[in-house]
């Protein structure tokens, strides 16, 4: 490939990054986004079609001809890429966070799952609008976010990922899989946790090894402590979501103590520094670790 081709190249794709930044600013919306894409393409392939037919018919050579099959491959591809935001035109307007009580997957463990209730709504008018309508509800919210295009893209892009298998769908089925792997059995109790209504995603998975653990009688714990990560088969430890809400369901019901994972420490410390949270919070990366720290906080008693 020659110079100008590259150059031909990398125009194209600035072309796209121009009217992708106007639609990540909510300059533009999706569909304008899509058809502006859509018509360079159209013109790129009736250009390509007009010098192939000029070619066969007259036989005149044109160098532009490689030059716009590069860039109408360049923005096929994108629109391609793009597309998927035509289903999320009916995106709600806003999502809110609530308090979802930290429960026990066996009572007595003191190792308390820690999970956040989510609201979607559509039609706001505000932030606060939207946390009155849930307060009149009885919902205590926690916080409440606007969904812009830049909140869409990043759900697009998140799907794209799932399906080429590129971004694994965690799921209570796969977090019961988890948790009974590394323990090496699967009791009734793991099963009725994770076959309660409205379960999602496998941030509990830390807190039910731990339980597990106890329960075996590998260790003990005699304090209340706040658990949320991810686990795999080997005990391994990864970040999670709403960490800032459910830090503040953790303050909430009067837990001192917060095991995280240390994926999710940065943005911890940063998080700490706004909310003050009277929380001690301890991050982890590996089952072994976090069982070593219940031992220990649990000899400082």
């Amino acid at each position: 490939m020659n110079k100008s081709s590259i150059v031909i190249g990398i125009l194209s794709i600035l072309f796209y990054l121009l009217f992708l930044f106007l639609y990540i600013q909510d300059i533009i919306d999706e569909f304008l986004f899509l058809i502006i894409l859509l018509m360079s393409l159209i013109i790129l392939l009736v250009s390509l079609i007009i010098m192939l037919f000029i070619y066969v018919v007259f036989r005149k050579k044109y160098v532009a001809k490689k030059k716009i099959a590069i860039a109408t491959l360049i923005i096929f591809v994108l629109f391609c890429y793009e597309v998927p935001l035509i289903g999320y035109y009916t995106s709600p307007t806003h999502l809110a966070y609530a308090y979802s009580k930290p429960t026990e997957a066996l009572k007595g463990t003191g190792i308390y799952s820690i999970g956040v209730d989510q609201f979607s709504l559509n039609n706001g008018k505000s932030k606060q609008a939207v946390e009155e309508l849930l307060t009149k509800q009885h919902v205590d919210v926690l916080s409440v976010i606007e969904v812009n295009n830049k909140t869409i893209y990043g759900i697009k892009n998140r799907q794209i990922l799932k399906w080429l298998h590129l971004l694994k769908e965690h799921s209570p089925e796969e977090t019961r899989e988890n948790v009974a792997l590394y323990l090496g059995r699967e009791d009734e109790w793991l099963k009725t946790f994770l076959g309660r209504p409205n379960i999602e995603g496998d941030s509990s998975g830390l807190s039910l090894v731990l339980t597990g653990l106890i329960k075996q009688g590998d260790f003990q714990n005699q304090i209340p402590i706040a658990v949320t990560g991810s686990i795999n088969e080997n005990g391994k430890v990864f970040g999670v979501v709403n960490i800032k809400e459910k830090i503040q369901i953790t303050e909430k019901i009067g837990i001192p103590f917060m095991i995280i994972p240390s994926e999710n420490a940065e943005e911890v410390a940063e998080i700490q520094k706004e909310l003050k949270a009277n929380v001690e919070i301890f991050d982890v990366s590996h089952v072994d670790e976090a069982v070593q720290l219940i031992r220990d906080l649990n000899e400082k008693r």
